[in-house]
């Protein structure tokens, strides 16, 4: 069961509507409400309570503001969450796991997504609106961060909250009733983003309806034309060309080209001539690049352990970008280093150091486009006394 549960839409509604008419004790009923819950989400996503009690607070102060022009008013949950989020975003996010934490088998999306579902109850629309995606693609994350991790709920049911600063309360009522701050209510305001239509908080990395409706239409057109391409490359070279009448002018008869091949002794060959064409070579693929590590250095007192990485294969589904990957030692401390193939592949390290029977965790992201075609690299993760360790990356096509 979640720690914290929804709360009834009428009540939201009721909230919404006292924001709106200026009711200065609107505020205080509203922080009460979701102060604890805004603070636990941005804990998780931040990891740095000044941080994240500078978030609760914008958040309040945003939402007196523009809660009132969203569409459905029985949403303001999901207003809230959602523009917490987006003010998270803009800042430095924790995307490594605690030690321990059995939820370090997820990249940083998945996490939250399940973080959001089992802890916070929030799912559905609510969960999507939240994220910044479809229901459809919220949903698929989802179910894939609790077939990944079954143990998630009881783990997250049982995490203790972390503590509101005691003066958090006071300082969102001064700033968003005291009228001397009416500029800096305003100033809080625009650096929350734009809204959707629905009037819904923005998220900074999910792209707009305009952009996604572009990059459909022009995928369609690149489409169009790659089939108009390969239709031509397959047709007959001495297609006849139909006459053309031009206004005013002479019929035209267009001729097809004569195509005389060359004959095996260099002489030009003609219709009925006989020769042939010589046979053609077929070109050789070219190699995979390899990716080049840096030399590894010795781990303190010289003592090699052996380097266990985990795992040895990632693929990126649809439009996920991050994945991660965890080294360990065993045996010794471990001196490691990891370098990717392809530059459309990035790692937050390059290398480091591990003591011994430790684990270190390194972001892996895929860098999309508008059209993303599918394909593949490899990242060799050296150190240690054993050999170089490959992990295979692969991902699929995708469209904003």
């Amino acid at each position: 069961m979640a720690r914290w549960s929804r709360f009834a839409p009428d009540a939201d509604r009721r909230l919404v509507k006292g924001l709106h008419d200026g009711d200065d004790d609107v505020l205080a009923t509203l922080y009460d409400v979701y102060a604890e819950r805004l603070y636990d989400y941005c804990m998780a996503l931040l990891d740095d309570q000044r941080v994240a009690a500078d978030v609760v607070h914008d958040t309040f102060i945003d939402a007196a503001r523009r809660a009132p022009r969203m569409r459905d008013r029985g949403r303001l949950r999901a207003w809230l969450y959602a523009a917490a989020r987006r003010r998270c975003m803009q800042r430095k996010l924790q995307l490594d796991a605690a030690e321990g934490d059995p939820l370090a088998s997820l990249d940083f999306l998945k996490r939250e997504a399940l973080f959001l579902a089992l802890r916070h109850d929030l799912t559905g629309d609510d969960l999507a609106v939240t994220l910044g995606v479809s229901l459809r693609r919220s949903e698929a994350r989802l179910q894939r961060a609790q077939e990944q991790v079954p143990e998630a709920e009881e783990f997250l049911d049982s995490a203790p909250a972390p503590v509101l600063p005691a003066a958090l309360r006071h300082r969102v009522l001064h700033t968003g009733t005291d009228p001397e701050l009416a500029g800096y209510r305003a100033e809080i305001a625009a650096r929350g983003g734009a809204l959707t239509p629905d009037g819904m908080p923005r998220q900074p990395d999910a792209p707009s309806h305009l952009a996604r409706r572009w990059a459909f239409t022009t995928a369609g057109l690149f489409t169009a034309l790659v089939t108009a391409v390969v239709v031509l490359m397959l047709m007959d070279p001495n297609l006849p060309v139909p006459d053309i009448q031009w206004p005013g002018g002479k019929p035209h008869t267009s001729k097809a080209p004569t195509h005389h091949p060359r004959r095996p002794d260099g002489q030009d060959g003609a219709p009925g001539a006989g020769g042939g064409i010589p046979p053609t070579t077929a070109p050789q693929a070219l190699p995979t690049p390899t990716p080049t590590l840096p030399s590894t250095p010795p781990p303190p007192g010289g003592r090699n352990g052996v380097l266990v990485v985990s795992p040895v294969s990632i693929h990126f589904h649809g439009h996920d970008t991050i994945a991660a990957i965890v080294l360990g030692a065993k045996g010794g401390p471990v001196s490691w280093s990891a370098a990717a193939s392809s530059p459309q592949v990035t790692l937050t390290r390059a290398g480091g150091t591990i003591r011994d029977h430790g684990q270190v965790t390194v972001q892996v992201s895929l860098n999309r486009g508008l059209i993303t075609l599918p394909g593949n690299a490899t990242i060799a993760v050296s150190g240690g006394s054993g050999a170089a360790v490959p992990v295979g990356v692969a991902w699929d096509i995708s469209v904003l």
